[in-house]
């Protein structure tokens, strides 16, 4: 008996079910959508990485743009003098954890905000001079003073217009670092941020690695985490997380750079 059509018929049931389990397969990497126009689809990719950053509103924006809508509502904010960022681009070794001096480097606020500068670079001194026409002119508004690491200073901004401010500490090559502020009463919402406005909101660059723990302790001291972002640090390409925290209403600043102080000390920073 010749079995030739019996054992093609068994091969060609084989062929089919390979075949529909691969396509099976390939669907549980496909995160996307593939359009079946074929000239379309060279376009769109067969498959979309799914992020795995921790990121989440506020953060991310201050991240990739340098600015950051504190709102109508804000009455301090915080603006973070990171580590090492009194280093400049040109320079041969980079030293920098990110290509911001200060985070966010320009911001929004509404008359009578109160913006204070915290010192996380470790082992350098800050002078903030403040001018009002927007030049960086030798004869601030105002001028902090020197202040020193996991210290900061303030200045209540009372009155609407554009703002310029730089350290004026000379940096290896001559980098200055700059940053710009414009006092509006145009009461825009804060930029990215969840839930309620909060009277206090600022940042913190934190180690990636140990995120869970210092976040714990920003939150025993009744600050809350807004948001984060996961990023590779500009000097070995170690993961750091910026993360905008809040403090509840009628918060002390001068209990907020304590407990920012003590939180900041257990970074390995140096």
């Amino acid at each position: 008996m010749d079995n030739s059509p019996f054992l093609a018929s068994i091969s060609g049931l084989l062929l089919v079910v390979v075949y529909i389990g691969s396509l099976g397969s390939n669907d549980m990497n496909v995160f996307g959508s593939v359009s079946d126009d074929a000239d379309n689809a060279a376009e769109q990719p067969v498959q979309q990485t799914r992020s795995n950053n921790g990121t989440t509103g506020a953060a991310k924006d201050v991240f990739d743009t340098h600015a950051f809508n504190a709102g109508g509502s804000a009455q301090n904010l915080f603006i973070l003098i990171p580590n090492e960022g009194h280093h400049g681009p040109g320079e041969e070794d980079e030293a920098r954890y990110l290509n911001q001096p200060f985070v966010p480097e320009t911001v929004t606020i509404s008359p009578g905000t109160n913006v204070v500068w915290f010192n996380g670079d470790v082992g350098h001194e800050h002078n903030i001079a403040i001018s009002s026409d927007g030049s960086g002119s030798p004869s601030p508004l105002y001028q902090t003073g020197e202040f020193s690491e996991f210290d900061a200073r303030n200045y209540t901004f009372s009155e609407m217009g554009d703002f310029s401010y730089a350290d004026t500490v000379e940096y290896e090559n001559g980098f200055v670092m700059r940053g710009n502020i414009t006092v509006t009463d145009d009461d825009t919402s804060q930029q990215g941020t969840t839930g309620s406005n909060p009277q206090t909101i600022g940042l913190l660059m934190v180690p990636t690695e140990d995120l869970a723990q210092h976040t714990q302790e920003l939150q025993s001291r009744d600050l809350v985490i807004d948001s984060t972002h996961n990023f590779s640090d500009l000097r070995e390409g170690d993961e750091q997380t910026l993360v905008v925290w809040k403090a509840p209403e009628n918060s002390d600043t001068s209990t907020i750079i304590a407990d920012l102080a003590e939180v900041s000390q257990q970074f390995p920073y140096s």
